[in-house]
């Protein structure tokens, strides 16, 4: 494995998987030298990438695709964000690449993560510039950056139950403090 694309949840891992199968059927690469996916850990070999994407962005794709599947902890986005944990970001790489003890505190998980993103990363990207990002990764892997294909799927997959221009200023001050750890660390690596 040369390289590797560690997907957080609702941060763009499909759209990268399209653009790169895509690439793979033109034998631009080899399915061979490269992973993209949930179960990448700091263990798989290779260069390291991944995207992280506004705490409050990410909490309302993952509602409104979990909404569509029937499987929201509430039947609003402010319920279902009062009943998480928060910091799904910190968690999951945490937990999910880093292996590490889900039961360890929140500061000793999100200094983890940081140290993580700042060593263990050949770059951090943001979902929000993930054509740039696109970009650099293709010239990285020698990839050709055209053609681009329409790689998001959330409109086609399922419908929007949470918009950010329908939640109060009261619950998005609420959201940024209940999940300070991930704000954080999007505001320190998305830069």
């Amino acid at each position: 494995m040369h390289y590797c694309f560690h997907h957080i949840p609702k941060t763009g891992g499909s759209s990268l998987r399209i653009r790169l199968e895509d690439r793979a059927d033109k034998k631009q690469i080899s399915k061979l030298d490269y992973a993209v996916g949930h179960n990448t850990t700091m263990r798989t070999p290779g260069t390291h990438f991944v995207w992280l994407r506004h705490p409050l962005h990410r909490d309302i794709s993952q509602f409104n695709y979990d909404n569509g599947k029937g499987e929201a902890e509430a039947k609003t986005f402010d319920e279902h964000c009062r009943r998480l944990a928060g910091n799904f970001m910190t968690l999951w790489l945490y937990k999910n690449y880093l292996l590490c003890d889900p039961n360890d505190d929140i500061e000793r998980k999100y200094e983890a993560v940081r140290h993580a993103l700042q060593t263990k990363f050949k770059k951090v990207f943001c979902i929000e510039n993930f054509e740039q990002s696109w970009n650099t990764v293709a010239d990285i892997l020698n990839l050709d950056r055209e053609p681009r294909l329409n790689t998001n799927r959330s409109n086609e997959d399922y419908k929007k139950y949470a918009d950010k221009n329908n939640l109060s200023k009261e619950f998005i001050a609420w959201h940024k403090n209940y999940n300070h750890y991930d704000f954080q660390l999007y505001q320190e690596f998305s830069a």
